[in-house]
């Protein structure tokens, strides 16, 4: 060329050199919740306190339903003298200081939860966008920004409600689950067998709806989701395009299908999967009446002490209505626990998004001109490579056109050089100096890269 521009291309095999990226390298081997309170700092306590408070709130909750209890014990006792049972009014006050402690209890935890919850969700963000503030800008060009709103912003939010909610409540289920099988054994064995009955077979329901298929739709829910958004962040920005040709939302196919497959991956997960387990669920623990009235009466005739045997009853009957409210509260922290574990996956592999490193003494370069020596690169995925040994110079003031078929490798060159990506073998030099051993926040090299895309028709003069 006139300009003098040398371009060669090298067959000869180089060695690969691996550019070295910085990583946030997470232990995905922890589970879920410790891996988020680790966002939450020293406020990583506050969520121990709470859900402490909490399970306390529920074990004080059983107070009034015990009060209760001895409130039927005594009437029974003194039957028909009713006069005869003093303490009725201790009781009630009783219940009403163990309820009032219950919810003050409940009230704290929830405090001391919300404050790590929110410390926790800020930290996520601010973390994924310094993330992204630093990661290559070809990282953007393979990862949406519809996506990328939808990690960093949903899931965080995500997050903050398992922490600030689901993860107390959880606590306070377990404690509510133990108090319930202390209680079951507390007064008559055989009843409470009756109450508990129900809540295995409950159990064995949602455990059902919880096992691997389970995990999996939940994993490809949170897929569809990312994938819906991204396709409705592309259809907002082309809206100006449907208005002037007044087209409508099946001309951006991509969106319409984002919408089709989560509404069938929704509809099949709810109808085919979760129906007929998630309807016996709820009926053993909404009717524990039918397990606890039969045994009552094939047990009634055999008993010596039927006053006694009828607080008991009492006390089963109105403590049953505690089931479903705690075995509901499981039920919802699975569904949680999932999603969480699903969010913090995602914004991890965000916090891995390869940075531009910055060498500890950056160098000048030295003029503007450009040379390639033996660069070879390749895409995230691919096996094989945009370019391959490619070597050529450009002085300081020239004009380039590299020709070729589309994908082959043109853009790709232009993107090496102000460091979309590095390349993967060999160097790009600006001014004689490797564009990886410059400062990346100053401009260097050539003010701008302007990649043309527009075909030409060449006339053949032979």
């Amino acid at each position: 060329m006139d300009d003098g521009i040398r371009f060669r291309r090298s067959r000869t095999q180089a060695s690969d050199t691996e550019v070295s990226m910085e990583k946030d390298v997470s232990p995905k081997k922890r589970g879920a919740v410790a891996r988020l309170l680790d966002f939450a700092g020293p406020r990583k306590a506050l969520t121990y306190l709470g859900c402490a408070l909490s399970a306390a709130s529920m074990l004080a909750g059983f107070g009034p339903y015990v009060c209760i209890w001895l409130v039927a014990r005594d009437l029974i006792a003194a039957a028909p003298d009713w006069s005869a049972a003093t303490g009725i009014a201790a009781y009630g006050w009783w219940a009403l200081a163990f309820g009032a402690l219950s919810i003050a209890l409940y009230f704290a935890g929830l405090m001391c939860t919300h404050l790590a919850a929110f410390r926790c969700a800020s930290n996520m963000r601010k973390r994924a966008v310094e993330r992204l503030m630093h990661a290559s800008l070809g990282y953007f060009d393979s990862h949406a920004s519809g996506a990328l709103r939808r990690v960093v912003d949903g899931c965080a939010a995500e997050t903050e409600g398992l922490l600030a909610h689901k993860l107390p409540d959880t606590a306070g289920s377990i404690a509510m689950v133990v108090g319930m099988l202390a209680l079951f054994f507390a007064f008559d064995w055989r009843l409470g067998l009756a109450c508990l009955a129900p809540v295995v077979l409950s159990v064995c329901c949602m455990a059902r709806m919880m096992s691997g298929r389970g995990m999996e739709f939940m994993s490809r829910y949170m897929e569809s989701l990312v994938k819906m958004n991204k396709a409705g962040t592309e259809y907002v920005r082309g809206i100006p395009v449907v208005k002037v040709f007044q087209q409508t939302v099946y001309s951006f196919k991509a969106f319409h299908d984002a919408i089709r497959e989560f509404t069938v991956l929704a509809q099949d997960y709810a109808i085919k999967w979760c129906q007929v387990p998630q309807s016996l669920s709820l009926t053993f623990i909404n009717g524990v009446a039918l397990f606890l009235v039969p045994t009552a009466i094939l047990l009634a005739p055999g008993e010596g002490d039927f006053g006694s045997f009828l607080a008991n009853f009492a006390f089963y009957a109105i403590f049953s209505a505690v089931i479903p409210t705690a075995m509901t509260r499981v039920m919802f922290m699975s569904e949680a626990a999932q999603s969480a574990a699903d969010a913090i996956t995602r914004v991890e592999d965000v916090l891995a998004a390869p940075v531009i490193s910055a060498p500890e003494h950056p160098k000048a370069p030295d003029g503007n001109s450009v040379v390639f020596d033996d660069v070879s690169f390749a895409y995230e995925g691919t096996d094989a490579p945009a370019l391959s040994h490619v070597s050529f110079e450009v002085p300081a003031g020239a004009t380039v056109a590299l020709v070729g078929p589309s994908g082959g490798g043109k853009t790709t060159a232009a993107s090496l050089v102000p460091r979309f990506w590095d390349a993967d073998g060999g160097r790009v030099l600006v001014g004689g100096v490797d564009v990886r051993e410059m400062d990346p926040a100053r401009p260097h090299g050539p003010g701008g890269v302007r990649v043309s895309g527009e075909p030409a028709v060449q006339a053949d003069d032979s």
